[in-house]
């Protein structure tokens, strides 16, 4: 029979594994929703300005002075460049698939690590057991840092998962 103070300190690194992949997979699904969302934003734009080059509705505002309508074009065209630039440089949906999957795989730790708990605390694992599990889901938590460590949430992010999170414990009180 297992008790909490066999393995009273993994036990508490365990709660702090699980708080922590919480936290961090939050925060990478908010960045990968931010950067997704930007990347819409600026294509959109990107479309708009295309789409105005090319239509006859600069015509018709400016029918009566054409310099006006290559002045526009230009405009528009260097705007629609700058911005397809832009979002080439910064390549959010790129970054945002590594958001996505950093946040799947801490999503993953963290079901384990409650899991694992469980199991700990209903006695259907032995102590040893529940000391190798933890173990594996240490590492994978650690190789997910070294794997992710170009893909970093902002400290807004963090703060917007911690809210997340508190609401959605408040909620279930």
């Amino acid at each position: 029979m297992n008790t909490i103070n066999e393995a009273e300190n993994t036990y508490k690194e365990l709660l702090d594994l699980e708080r922590n992949s919480r936290s961090v997979k939050e925060a990478h699904f908010i960045a990968a929703h931010r950067k997704k969302r930007m990347h819409a934003i600026i294509g959109v734009c990107i479309i708009v300005a295309n789409v105005l080059i090319f239509s006859p509705l600069i015509n018709l505002i400016f029918s009566k002075n054409s310099d006006y309508v290559a002045i526009t074009i230009k405009i528009l065209a260097i705007i629609g460049a700058s911005l397809a630039g832009i979002q080439t440089f910064f390549n959010w949906q790129k970054e945002s698939e590594l958001h996505q999957s950093a946040g799947e795989l801490y999503a993953n730790i963290y079901h384990k690590s409650g899991t694992l708990s469980a199991k700990f605390q209903d006695n259907i694992i032995t102590t040893d057991k529940f000391i190798e599990e933890f173990d594996s889901l240490q590492n994978k938590y650690l190789e997910a840092n070294h794997t992710y460590k170009m893909c970093i949430p902002s400290k807004d992010d963090y703060k917007m998962a911690s809210i997340n999170i508190e609401k959605r414990t408040n909620k279930k009180k």
